[in-house]
């Protein structure tokens, strides 16, 4: 699964941390500034969902 996290440096640095921590990251990008004069940034990631328990 891929997801896209859009905001202010800090929110995006630690929602990917958070999402790191919740599913099996497979890669996370480093932080790209958006386009325009926007102070947002943009960072990929890609995940897998945890395997169930058994």
């Amino acid at each position: 699964m891929k997801i896209r996290i859009i905001g202010l440096p800090d929110e995006v640095t630690q929602a990917a941390d958070l999402i790191a921590r919740t599913f099996d990251a497979i890669e996370i990008s480093a932080p790209l500034p958006c386009r325009g004069t926007s102070r947002n940034v943009r960072i990929y990631t890609e995940v897998r969902l945890p395997q169930p328990a058994k």
